[in-house]
């Protein structure tokens, strides 16, 4: 997370079903045997996560740390059409971090923030590349694109609040953030959106677009919101566009999701090299799906490994902004 924190036409459809799994949302995906897979935990195992409470002078206020961490992990967990099966485990004295069987959440371990020193914290997850092989866990490797282990490190050089006293970046949003991508969320082009790549002063609420992404790889049996999708495809001239930003803005002043408390905002996508997406999680409303290109705030170098998981150096941004 980040302190500074042509004619182009598309047809769309809403589709008022589940989306299906392989979709064009914004989740972290790793390239695997020639197939993009969304990474993510398995539903069918406890994720324990353990922090190490200890932290330096850069991180005032009143409020503990592990009520912070537990309140911004509860935040994910209480999303509406969502199972999360995670639980803390006992704290920890680590300072050091990485494939060791320990998904550590830590404020005093030494990372390297040289390169970009602006920068909040981090979130590092291993990936398994095949099922079957052992999971550093004591079981096995359930799917190709299972997470086995995730670090959240704090950047030691930042200040931070518990409590919104002195001058710090707010804790609590940053680690909302940051356990987004321990769930294995990559940072969202929408501005509202708790997973938008630049810090504001304080958000610890989920959006739709937030929603819409951790319950299409952690969704409930039986959903409390009925949603839907909306899916199309994005052409230049003719051509496929990759990795175009589509989202679905209400058009209404309709409030679906007020009775769980999570806040109105377009819900995106990115096209994937057929120049196709699926924006799933949507509530019954009535939207503008608007196209644009990638070209500032949000670059494609925000987005981490998505055009080289479909084999592209970058994602496409000559054309300009069209609405539907």
């Amino acid at each position: 997370m980040k302190q500074r924190f042509g004619i182009i036409s598309f047809v769309a459809t809403l589709l008022l079903v589940p989306a299906p799994t392989a979709s064009s949302h914004l989740n972290s995906v790793t390239l695997i045997g020639g197939t993009v897979q969304a990474d993510h935990w398995p539903q069918s195992a406890q994720t324990v996560w353990n922090i190490n409470p200890a932290h330096g002078a850069n991180v005032a206020g009143a409020r503990p740390v592990e009520d912070i961490i537990q309140a911004s992990f509860d935040t994910w967990m209480s999303a509406p059409n969502t199972s999360l099966n995670v639980v803390r485990g006992t704290d920890s004295v680590a300072t050091t971090f990485g494939m060791d069987g320990t998904n550590l959440i830590c404020f005093v371990c030494h990372g390297d923030f040289d390169s970009e020193p602006e920068t909040l914290a981090v979130t590092m997850t291993t990936v398994a590349t095949q099922a079957g092989v052992p999971d550093g866990h004591g079981g096995s490797v359930q799917f190709a694109g299972q997470i086995l282990d995730a670090d959240i490190i704090f950047n030691s050089t930042q200040n931070f609040t518990t409590d919104g006293t002195g001058d710090g970046q707010d804790l609590q949003t940053v680690a909302t953030h940051e356990i987004g991508h321990f769930f294995g969320l990559a940072h969202s082009a929408v501005v509202h959106a708790v997973m938008y790549p630049f810090a504001p002063a304080r958000e610890t609420r989920l959006s739709y677009d937030d929603m819409a992404a951790i319950s299409l790889n952690y969704g409930k049996a039986a959903p409390d919101v009925s949603t839907g999708s909306i899916a199309g495809t994005v052409r230049l001239g003719g051509a496929a566009v990759f990795g175009a930003h589509v989202f679905a803005d209400s058009n209404t002043s309709a409030e679906p999701l007020a009775a769980f408390n999570i806040r109105k905002s377009p819900i995106g996508a990115l096209t994937l090299p057929d120049g196709s997406y699926v924006i799933s999680g949507v509530p019954p409303d009535s939207y503008t799906v608007t196209a644009e290109p990638l070209d500032a705030p949000v670059l494609d170098s925000n987005l981490g490994g998505f055009a080289p998981a479909y084999g592209r150096s970058a994602v496409q941004t000559g054309f300009t902004t069209r609405w539907h």
